[in-house]
């Protein structure tokens, strides 16, 4: 018999807890050790019991979810998935405790009884399943890891980079935070981001990142001209893709697609329109999204590099793309901006000036 993942539960609405308490209990495969009803009860309670994962709200007293995080993650780091109602401030910082070490956010499970939430339970259970084996680290209080030396690359090219496309998935908001930066507020091409995150907290991530990186980060549109040093995200249940050279396009998700958005329609259409004019970056994140669309970029003649094992959440997408041999060169995330930076000629940087 499999033995039950044991989960702490965090809530501070007692008819909440008891909806999670039973949903848990009623799945068969978990254990439930604790529960709590405020972020510093939580923290107490994870060093004190282990649980194979805690399951708990942004929104709670005395500690919020983003310090029980950043205070799990310090003294006894255990994998975390938040659970929200995804809605302004709440949404903002449920993306604040994923950068502080939290793995997935969801939203909230409605009751037992209403059919209409019985996509929001299921997908609340798997992500506890998926989440309860992933391996964590400490993260200390307010310590970046130390950039990695920029790497020489010398691939064959004969084309100078005019667009990067990126994808990521578990650990991804934090990654791409740390990636951005690097490539710094002067960096001169369009980038077009994949990153999984479950419907509705979109909004959140964009406009999270929008203050935390350099460049002007934007939902795409169809059709919108792709300015250089601008970032693009795709926007809930679409796909984000390359419509024609320099212009975005957007298609819906379909219930058949196993990814939303899709990195790998994203990478195949760069490698369609672009060719060796483009560079690729797959960091961490489970499955193995964007390996194929990665092996036509790479096809195509473009740089195409992915994060290493020792610096990812979950190593599966980049793992992926190497076993097939779709990447140019594994890197620690410190040092991908630099490599992406040292593939751009220096008259290309972009110049904003005062505006």
């Amino acid at each position: 018999m499999q033995t039950p993942i044991r989960v702490l539960v965090v809530d501070d609405s007692p008819s909440q807890l008891a909806l999670m308490v039973s949903l848990l209990r009623a799945a068969g495969d978990f254990e439930v050790v604790g529960t709590a009803a405020d972020g510093r009860s939580a923290v107490a309670a994870t060093d004190r019991l282990r649980p194979g994962v805690v399951a708990m709200d942004i929104q709670l007293p005395v500690f919020d979810g983003y310090e029980a995080t950043r205070q799990i993650m310090q003294r006894c780091p255990t994998p975390i998935v938040m659970f929200s109602g995804s809605a302004g401030d709440a949404a903002v910082r449920s993306m604040e405790a994923l950068a502080a070490g939290a793995l997935a956010v969801v939203q909230k499970p409605g009751g037992l009884n209403l059919p209409a939430a019985a996509a929001e339970r299921a997908q609340f259970l798997q992500m506890l399943r998926l989440m309860s084996g992933v391996r964590v680290v400490t993260r200390h209080a307010r310590r970046d890891p130390p950039p990695a030396p920029t790497p020489i690359i010398h691939p064959a090219r004969t084309s100078k980079p005019e667009i990067l496309a990126v994808a990521t998935s578990t650990g991804g908001p934090a990654a791409l935070k740390t990636f951005l930066e690097g490539l710094g507020h002067s960096f001169p091409l369009p980038i077009l981001i994949v990153q999984h995150i479950a419907r509705g907290f979109s909004p959140a991530l964009q406009e999270w990142l929008s203050s935390v990186v350099p460049q002007p980060l934007h939902f795409a549109r169809p059709n919108d001209l792709l300015l250089p040093g601008h970032a693009y995200l795709a926007p809930d249940d679409h796909h984000l893709l390359l419509a024609a050279p320099g212009i975005a396009g957007i298609a819906p998700t379909t219930p058949a697609d196993r990814y939303s958005p899709s990195a790998d329609k994203l990478f195949a259409s760069v490698a369609r329109w672009y060719g060796p004019r483009s560079i690729g970056v797959i960091m961490t994140g489970m499955g193995d999204d964007g390996a194929r669309g990665m092996g036509a970029m790479r096809a195509a003649g473009a740089m195409t590099l992915g994060q290493d094992e020792a610096t990812c959440v979950v190593f599966g997408m980049p793992r992926a793309a190497a076993e097939a041999g779709a990447l140019v060169r594994l890197l620690p995330l410190g040092g991908l901006a630099g490599a992406v930076l040292a593939a751009i000629p220096p008259a290309a940087s972009l110049q904003r000036g005062a505006s």
